[in-house]
């Protein structure tokens, strides 16, 4: 007896059906979700392409009769449901019929599949319409290949993004499917070139956990996760600490019932429970693995399933904040600015120490000063602040290899970095005169903390954040550099290897062509590894701080359809902050001195590349009242 049946019109009516194939991504989440379904323990993928070409999809599930076979490509055809109340009592993934129909309606599709009793058997579609049926080996499980994906609906190929985007997306797919299916082995091949080769998981979930994670995620990320079990709704949770917060949002995963979805409300619960220790730029990246009955959420909200309404929101949000905070603030410490508790070497009284201690306490740190905190010093000597010392097989020359930006798209052009200029921004670089905030002469009185440095001016004291200084002149002579669209570039003697997550090497690669204009000349070397060639000559990183700097870019580029502007932008600022003078770093009278005369320059003087202030007035008539005068 056959296990597929076509549901009546009437079930059909009500449930949100009529699945659109709109990416490659989408043929494949169906094609792996009706696997797991099938009791498949070992998934083998083979995309060529972007996955227009062809998504191969082996599993050694139960696989299906000639009988079956046939039915499953019909329209609203399955075998998970007999009616609309069976929704409330369904454990799988699938459950429209549409998948399969969908797909060969716009492709050509082949479907091989064998119970394991007796001789298999293979259906050809051709755009929906069998062109052929055959007998196949008795091989126990299915195999649908799906090859000229939209051939006869030309018109959907202009919604595609570039080729490496969209294998970035089949790969983002795979990924949630290997993190939500534990115990089920994964091998993926693109282009023939191996990719993922995840063997199932099992023994305890935390270790089962962290060891797919650290696959698909990365040591750092993995290793860092907090993990804890609740009883209420199933809840398994992993969430990084306080101190471990990421660059991005694209690390944050949440599956109900294993079902990876999109969810405000979880998304929303988690940031709540980190709201007073996580800076503006830093994201949780966390694992959120809920169990539910059924009739407690409903998927049938979204054509893909994707979203899902809870039947009490207000529960599911107030239970997850609660169960990230304990998690969180239980196993560690939140990340805590020290506060000097008054003015240095200075007795105030009781009334004036409000005042002061406000004037005097160092900022929170910054996401960027976060990602900062393993750079170097790069003081180096009173002549000029910008000067670094050389630090890691760069090959030497007396002049670097240039290569002149000639972009080939308006994009890029736009974008096109500039030629390497003196260290020291001109002097022509701005319009004539005093910005607004500067009120000479300055004199030099020392630095604060080894943070602030501190100058008297004829209105009262200046303080000026050296970090966030620095930054800014950094920021503004990078642009500048990057707006006259010529750049020198330092080639490295041994490349850099650096290792991402498949998905985000892919999209990282996709920018190749821009990110040579900009001085870094990326190759691929496997599927989580990319050649880092180039560097651009006023950069000299050390080989750490590039690694860091390839691995953050790569979480933050992005669809390569978007403004090359804003990726200028956010690229230049990292730059910036990776080379700026740190806070607790020495600085010598004659190099504070330089840097204020450089700020001057700037057309933003008064802010960091985040907007954070870099220069506090405290003017002497206040300074008066703090002691009564």
């Amino acid at each position: 007896m056959s296990n597929i049946r076509v549901l009546d019109e009437k079930t059909a009516g009500k449930i949100a059906a009529g699945e659109v194939i709109e990416r490659p991504a989408g043929v494949l989440k169906e094609l792996l979700e009706n696997a797991v379904d099938a009791g498949a323990t070992s998934i083998n993928i083979d995309i060529e392409g972007s996955g227009r070409d062809l998504i191969r999809v082996n599993d050694n599930g139960c696989g299906m009769s000639a009988e079956d076979l046939a039915l499953s490509v019909l329209r609203h055809a399955t075998s998970k449901i007999r009616s609309f109340g069976d929704l409330d009592t369904l454990h799988t993934f699938g459950f429209r019929g549409e998948a399969l129909y969908s797909a060969a309606a716009v492709s050509r599709m082949t479907l091989t599949s064998c119970t394991g009793e007796g001789a298999g058997n293979r259906l050809e579609l051709h755009a929906g319409k069998v062109a052929a049926k055959s007998p196949a080996p008795a091989i126990k499980g299915t195999t649908v290949e799906i090859r000229d994906l939209f051939y006869n609906v030309p018109a959907r190929l202009k919604f595609l993004k570039s080729d490496a985007y969209e294998r970035a997306c089949l790969l983002k797919v795979i990924e949630e499917s290997a993190l939500a299916n534990l115990s089920v082995s994964y091998r993926v091949h693109i282009n023939g070139r191996a990719v993922y080769d995840l063997p199932a998981q099992t023994g305890p979930l935390e270790q089962a956990v962290k060891a797919r994670a650290k696959q698909i995620l990365g040591d750092e990320v993995a290793d860092s996760f907090l993990f804890q079990e609740f009883d209420e709704m199933g809840l398994k949770l992993f969430v990084t600490p306080a101190d471990k917060l990421v660059t991005v949002r694209d690390m944050q995963y949440v599956f109900v019932n294993r079902r990876p979805i999109d969810s405000k409300t979880v998304q929303q619960a988690v940031y709540k429970a980190y709201q007073n220790v996580r800076p503006k730029d830093r994201h949780p990246a966390f694992l959120v693995y809920l169990t539910l009955n059924p009739s407690d959420f409903d998927v049938n909200i979204h054509p893909q399933k994707r979203d899902i309404r809870f039947v009490n929101e207000n529960k599911v949000f107030g239970f997850l904040m609660n169960a990230v905070g304990d998690t969180v603030f239980s196993n560690a410490r939140p990340v805590q600015a020290e506060i000097p508790a008054s003015v240095p070497s200075v007795a105030l009284p009781p009334a004036a120490r409000p005042a002061a201690e406000k004037l005097f306490a160092p900022a929170a740190p910054t996401p960027m000063e976060t990602f900062a905190a393993s750079c170097p010093p790069s003081v180096q000597s009173p002549r000029n602040v910008f000067s670094p010392k050389p630090h890691f097989m760069v090959k030497e020359t007396e002049d670097p290899v240039e290569y002149v930006a000639r972009p080939a798209d308006p994009a890029a052009e736009e974008a096109a970095p500039a030629a390497e200029k003196p260290a020291v921004p001109p002097a022509d670089l701005h319009t004539s005169g005093d910005p607004a905030w500067y009120h000479g002469p300055y004199h030099y009185l020392g630095q604060l903390q080894r943070s602030y440095l501190l100058f008297e001016n004829p209105a009262g004291l200046v303080v000026i954040d050296q970090h966030a200084a620095q930054e800014r002149v950094l920021f503004e002579h990078y642009l500048d550099a990057f707006d006259r669209r010529e750049v020198k570039v330092q080639k490295l003697l041994f490349p850099v290897h650096v290792d991402l997550p498949p998905s985000n090497a892919e999209t990282l690669l996709s920018w190749a062509p821009w990110l040579k204009t900009a001085g870094f000349e990326l190759d691929p070397f496997s599927a989580r590894t990319v050649l880092v060639r180039t560097m651009p000559h006023m950069i000299r990183f050390k080989e750490d701080d590039m690694k860091a700097f390839i691995v953050s870019l790569s979480q933050v580029v992005g669809d390569p359809s978007k403004s090359t502007e804003s990726l200028k932008r956010k690229m230049v600022a990292m730059l910036a902050c990776k080379k700026a003078i740190k806070a607790h770093d020495a600085v010598s009278p004659a190099e504070a001195e330089a840097l204020l005369d450089n700020m001057k320059k700037c057309k933003d003087g008064m802010h960091c590349p985040h907007g954070r202030p870099c220069v506090a007035q405290l003017d002497i008539k206040h300074i008066d009242k703090l002691f009564g005068r």
